[in-house]
């Protein structure tokens, strides 16, 4: 499901140096938080034309027909696309179209961007927001901009001042205490072929275990990950195990893979920056994972504005078993 979606971008370009750090948010900037913004930093308002509506509280609250451990219930099931983007009338549209989105149109002649009414769901709990609006006033990157200093458990910079700080926004976003997810990755050939590659992710964060987290060991520890591949036979059985350390630059992340044909574990330190991608056929790098993650040192972030695009969010339709 497409709906339209003001966002903040961020320019990358192949530079060393992340610029300099800013400091924390004053007080009289924090308490914006929940007025004109919301509690973790978006525009509160809706847009000119009212396609992207007012954020309200998102939905808080389960449809009665979900019942725990099954599939999500749509709570849209009745929204109709408004309008259909293809590739004949995709110059209508591209304003709000990002150049892949338009590379995809123009190659694949069936490829089509069915937009629907914009809802604004996202919703976390009041003890989120009141953390995030406690720290607001103390998080701080590190003098290279490769940590963070005084965070909480989420978005440390509500209100970004740069780059730097909306990706740091990404990498430590709230996801739970602990999460697991059994995904596809489907890595296509130049002539279509494709084999899925299924994979359970297991993120641990130490906020989650018994006792908090632990001030001298996971001082450095932004969260733990476990992948294991499921399929295709090939690689099944196959593990990564991974310390994601928050400031990489001072201390790598820590990974060992476990191989299940040779059934061996190995130090693998590869597991960083442009590395081929487990499973991906070369077609995507380590750090194309959850769209960035690991590092940030390699790249030049930049705010370069806003600007309002139809992204894919509500995606119950495609995760129904039906």
């Amino acid at each position: 499901m497409y709906k339209t979606m003001k966002i903040t971008v961020a320019a990358i370009s192949m530079l060393i140096g992340a610029g300099n750090a800013l400091a924390a948010l004053s007080q009289a900037e924090a308490d914006r938080l929940g007025k004109d913004l919301t509690p973790v930093g978006a525009e509160k308002a809706g847009n000119n034309d009212g396609s992207i509506p007012e954020w309200t509280g998102g939905l808080t609250r389960a449809p009665s027909a979900y019942e725990p451990g099954q599939f999500l219930v749509d709570p849209f099931a009745d929204d109709q696309p408004l309008f259909t983007i293809m590739a004949q009338n995709m110059e209508q549209y591209k304003d709000r179209l990002s150049p892949g989105q338009m590379a995809m149109l123009k190659k694949y002649p069936d490829y089509k961007i069915p937009v629907y009414q914009s809802r604004r769901t996202a919703a976390y709990s009041q003890e989120i927001y009141d953390e995030v609006k406690t720290h607001a006033v103390t998080a701080n990157l590190t003098g290279d901009g490769n940590g963070v200093e005084d965070r909480g458990i989420h978005a440390p910079f509500p209100i970004p001042g740069n780059g730097l700080e909306a990706i740091w926004n990404h990498t430590l976003r709230f996801r739970g205490l602990s999460h697991k997810r059994t995904t596809v990755q489907m890595p296509v050939q130049a002539n279509g072929s494709f084999v899925a590659n299924r994979f359970v992710d297991i993120w641990a964060f130490p906020e989650s275990f018994e006792g908090g987290r632990d001030a001298e060991k996971d001082a450095n520890i932004a969260a733990y990950f476990l992948q294991i591949m499921k399929s295709p036979p090939r690689l099944t059985g196959n593990v990564l195990l991974a310390h994601e350390t928050l400031n990489q630059v001072k201390q790598p992340r820590k990974a060992w893979r476990y191989n299940a044909g040779q059934r061996r574990v190995r130090r693998a330190p590869q597991v960083a920056y442009d590395a081929p991608g487990t499973g991906a056929d070369g077609l995507r790098t380590v750090d194309n994972f959850d769209m960035f993650n690991g590092a940030p040192d390699r790249y030049d972030w930049k705010l370069v504005g806003k600007k309002e695009l139809y992204i894919p969010y509500n995606a119950y339709k495609l995760h129904s078993p039906s």
